[in-house]
């Protein structure tokens, strides 16, 4: 893999553009080596109310090297997000949401620097979620560390739940020549079966033991109740995971029952999945 010479950082939008301000000064503040070129897009996914102009004028004196492309109709997060890649230029992608922030200013450094380092095609970082603007602990949480020297574990972990939020997880261009895109089967879910496929298939993500952005909790994965549409997408990874021959069967009802069924449902059928219902009860007692 070549070293690192120019970084995109990409920002999705849908009805919450005017939260811009924040990760748009977020990447002017960054302090960047010379070494590095870096672009800025901004997609937005057809906001019927989205302001050009304002937008415009958040970027205007930056000196940043923009785009702000703006979508005639709502494609969904997953088309979106790989119609940005595919239009973008930098060796690694960065994405930023829009209630987002980089923790520091030399958060884009350290990121690529760690490609170099580590040869990496997938890194993820921690996250710090932000919550009535008070710091709570970075994510994955110390304990989860040692799951990412162990595919075969961190993938068995993915299945029960989520660590790795798509909001601080970085990617060198090339694997997605090599792996393909996102799958846009889905809406929502770009993230979660793209890592599962590579994990199954031996492509290891490296943890950057950094954090890496204020994650804001207000958005649609960040939510107490499931939208009706992710949940739709869960449904639709479970039933492509039973073509796979490389996930078990312990593993695909590891998927039904803590991806798919609501907690009303868990609960309803604990009596058929009594090892995840206590499973459950461990997690929520024991890791909160």
């Amino acid at each position: 893999m070549m070293n690192v010479s120019k970084i995109t950082i990409i920002t999705l939008t849908y009805k919450n553009w005017r939260l811009l301000n924040k990760a748009i000064a977020s990447v002017v503040n960054q302090v960047v080596d010379q070494k590095y070129k870096i672009e800025y897009l901004i997609i937005d996914d057809g906001t019927d109310d989205f302001d050009f102009d304002y937008v415009s004028s958040l970027l205007k004196d930056t000196g940043l090297d923009y785009q702000i492309i703006v979508n005639q109709h709502n494609i969904g997060t997953v088309a979106s997000f790989n119609n940005a890649i595919k239009k973008s230029s930098g060796d690694i992608i960065i994405p930023l949401s829009a209630d987002d922030e980089f923790y520091d200013y030399n958060v884009l450094n350290d990121i690529a620097a760690e490609f170099d380092r580590v040869d990496a095609y997938i890194i993820t970082g921690l996250r710090v979620p932000i919550l009535n603007s008070i710091e709570c602990q970075s994510l994955p949480s110390n304990r989860d560390y040692a799951l990412f020297n162990n595919s075969k574990l961190l993938l068995r972990e993915m299945l029960v739940g989520n660590i790795i939020s798509g909001a601080s997880t970085y990617y060198r261009r090339e694997l997605f020549d090599n792996v393909g895109y996102f799958d846009e089967t889905y809406r929502l879910l770009e993230d979660y079966p793209f890592y599962i496929k590579l994990l199954s298939t031996g492509i290891n993500i490296v943890l950057l033991k950094r954090k890496v952005i204020k994650y804001g909790m207000s958005g649609i994965s960040a939510a107490g109740s499931m939208n009706p549409v992710l949940r739709n997408d869960f449904l639709i990874f479970y039933n492509e995971l039973l073509t796979r021959s490389k996930i078990n069967y312990y593993e695909r009802r590891l998927v039904l029952y803590f991806k798919v069924m609501s907690k009303k449902q868990r609960f309803i059928n604990s009596w058929k999945y009594p090892d995840l219902f206590l499973r459950a009860v461990f997690n929520k007692v024991f890791h909160q």
